[in-house]
């Protein structure tokens, strides 16, 4: 007892004041406390009762007050009602609640915690160019001049008007602040994106600005190149929009010119930055801002760098979401629509802008996006062929129905088609020769935006029904519905090569577009490569090899302006030669017990009884005589094969389209990993060809 008697009570103030009980800090009983006095806060105390209750707590309702025999439920967490989930939750973010720094305007963990931001550009002494002086102004302004003549309408990134704005002083000065950096750096990274596109373009006059000054454009784009890479960690430490922008510049121009590996990198960095900055979430304000329309331009050209990476490198993509966004502030895309209406133009919708291709085109890429991610989820572990095979199968099928859903949804100006109809383009271009120059361009621009509309559709077709074609299938135990929608695959794709085919792209030389165009034609022409070998000295065969040699002929007018086109005119040539000496070989092949693989071979029942048109249409039609000696230029010589020679035996087989992506392998040697599949034994590669689905 006498030891209960010396124990001290402490006493308790009956309730802290508001600012005390929010920090959970010992309060006074006098008001206002010690506390609140020396941060200079207003001391208040609530003085309604707060109950606390449970959040497992029932609400009490009027039966159970009435005493009702319905039988209680079980009551629910609260949370399981009301979810909120956090969106920009992180560990600076909870120190900054815990030490109250909004509140008290304190500062305590400021560049102290992993994660955040730091004094940004607070160092402001004046800083020069390392590698070169800044070109004089004149040049730059040219420079500048053909960034947006050339690359703004394919990859849209800036914001004209107020570009060029931020742009003038900044060439026109060799030194700047610490806070310029971003600025200047953005500049730099415009003129290499010019740089590479005017270099093979002989005609450009700024040649002979260049020349005037004494300026040699390659060495320009090292020397600014060097200077970018010197700094770009520095810019990304500023956290600011331009550390987006320069990644995104520095990725297409390493992608297609120089480094694969780099651009893969720079690529990242532009994803790490946007997601600093908050790019994927959208603004609250209604009203256009440049600021708000410069960061949904980034965001969806992230969205299509994203997408483009994961097809080429293939490797999962990188962000979670992809919510296009629809383009507000588009002073500097606009056109004159009367303009269209004087050149005989119809039914071109009310359309004065050309945002709705950057829409469209960052749309598709989304599509693309879940394709891709569709596929990748496939578990094809299981062993279970049958299974895999139907997985693969539905996956395609509504991959190619959400495609030919947004083609159905691109208004008539931006469909290829319409301007082809008719002669309508060669028409509307020899009206083009008596406007101003600025006139012309917006309508030519519309021209080529459709156009590569038109390839980046088709290609995604191509992606899409590659997966299938890629499959080896057995034969003797696959199901006529697996065998049929392998050959609606196989149509699908040949039809969408043919198509990019015919897409003439010596309009788009000039343009930084014109490396993603050759891309494009390259797989088209391997697309095209199939069909001879699977269905040898048919129609459809016939009209393949014409397609093939058409990327051939425009690969090579344009070889002097890009390295991949170039490189597709070597490769398709070498891949024809092979492709046609096994269509013959294939067609000869009358005792398919020695000449077809085992896992090609065909009973009776396999193709007897009622036929399809994709089943028919694959059938290999043998002919002997002269027919089957055909042989062919690749490029300037002509086809003799005599189709209306009498079939002599109906192949009782059809070869696969795996098959023909056996070969590409040996064919194309390191190529493939040099520039298309550019991580060699990449299980996950969508460009080992034939390896895809081992």
């Amino acid at each position: 007892m006498q030891k209960a008697s010396r124990r001290s009570t402490r006493s308790r103030i009956s309730k802290a004041c508001d600012r005390c009980r929010r920090q959970k800090l010992k309060c006074d009983s006098v008001r206002p406390c010690v506390l609140c006095t020396r941060a200079g806060h207003k001391c208040e105390t609530t003085t309604a009762s707060r109950r606390r209750v449970s959040e497992y707590q029932a609400p009490a309702t009027p039966a159970a007050s009435a005493g009702s025999d319905t039988p209680q439920v079980l009551p629910r967490r609260a949370s399981e009602d009301h979810q909120q989930y956090a969106t920009g939750t992180s560990a600076i973010g909870f120190a900054r609640q815990v030490y109250n720094e909004e509140e008290t305007g304190r500062t305590l963990t400021e560049a102290a915690v992993p994660g955040d931001v730091g004094m940004v550009g607070a160092d402001n002494s004046l800083w020069g160019l390392k590698e070169t002086p800044m070109p004089p102004t004149t040049v730059m302004l040219a420079l500048i001049n053909a960034y947006f003549d050339r690359m703004q309408w394919f990859i849209l990134v800036l914001h004209e008007p107020s570009f060029r704005e931020m742009a003038q002083p900044i060439i026109s000065q060799h030194q700047w602040q610490r806070r310029d950096l971003g600025a200047v750096m953005t500049v730099l990274a415009v003129a290499v994106i010019s740089l590479q596109s005017v270099l093979p373009d002989a005609d450009w006059p700024g040649h002979i600005l260049l020349s005037r000054h004494s300026i040699d454009a390659q060495d320009l784009l090292n020397k600014f190149l060097t200077e970018i890479r010197s700094r770009v960690l520095d810019i990304l430490e500023d956290r600011r929009i331009e550390g987006v922008q320069v990644c995104l510049l520095l990725c297409c121009y390493y992608m297609f010119h120089s480094s694969p590996n780099m651009a893969w990198t720079t690529c990242g960095m532009a994803f790490r930055a946007a997601y600093a900055l908050n790019l994927q979430e959208t603004s609250t304000s209604s009203l256009p801002s440049i600021a708000n329309e410069t960061r949904s331009r980034c965001w969806n050209q992230i969205i299509v760098s994203d997408t483009f990476c994961s097809i080429l490198y293939g490797r999962p993509a990188s962000l979670p979401s992809a919510n296009v966004r629809h383009l507000q502030l588009v002073d500097d895309l606009g056109f004159d629509h009367s303009l269209l209406s004087n050149l005989s133009v119809e039914n071109s919708d009310g359309i004065t802008s050309r945002a709705p291709f950057h829409v469209l085109k960052t749309d598709v890429y989304a599509i693309a996006r879940e394709i891709l991610i569709r596929f990748r989820r496939l578990d094809l572990t299981s062993g279970i062929e049958e299974q895999n095979l139907e997985a693969i199968i539905r996956i395609t099928e509504e991959s190619n129905a959400l495609l030919t859903d947004w083609w159905k949804a691109v208004p008539r100006l931006y469909d290829f088609d319409y301007w082809k109809a008719d002669g309508r383009w060669e028409t509307v271009e020899g009206q083009l020769q008596t406007l101003p120059p600025q006139a012309r361009q917006q309508v030519e621009t519309i021209y080529l935006q459709a156009a590569v509309l038109q390839l980046t559709y088709d290609g995604m077709v191509i992606q899409a029904n590659r997966p299938l074609l890629e499959r080896r299938i057995n034969r003797l135990t696959s199901s006529r519905a697996i065998m049929d929608a392998m050959h609606r695959a196989l149509d699908r794709a040949t039809a969408a090569a043919l198509r990019i085919s015919r897409v003439p792209v010596h309009t788009l030389k000039n343009h930084f577009a014109i490396a993603v165009v050759s891309m494009t034609k390259f797989t088209a022409g391997v697309i095209l490569c199939i069909p001879p070998t699977v269905k040898p000295l048919t129609a459809t065969a016939h009209e393949a090899k014409d397609g093939v040699v058409r990327i051939i002929r425009a690969s090579r007018s344009l070889k002097s302006h890009d390295r991949i086109a170039r490189q597709t005119e070597q490769l398709l040539t070498e891949l024809l030669k092979v492709t046609t000496q096994r269509e013959i070989s294939h067609a000869l092949a009358d005792n398919i017990e020695t000449n077809c693989p085992s896992d090609t071979r065909l009973t009776g029942s396999g193709v007897d009884g009622p036929s399809n048109d994709s089943l028919s249409a694959g059938r290999s039609r043998i002919i002997h005589g002269p027919a089957a000696q055909a042989a062919v230029d690749p490029v300037q010589g002509t086809w003799d094969t005599d189709y209306n020679a009498p079939p002599a035996v109906m192949g009782p087989y059809d070869f696969l389209p795996a098959q023909a992506f056996q070969q590409l392998d040996d064919t194309f040697g390191a190529f493939g990993e040099s520039m298309f599949n550019l991580v060699p034994d990449d299980q996950n590669s969508t460009w080992n060809w034939g390896r895809t689905f081992p």
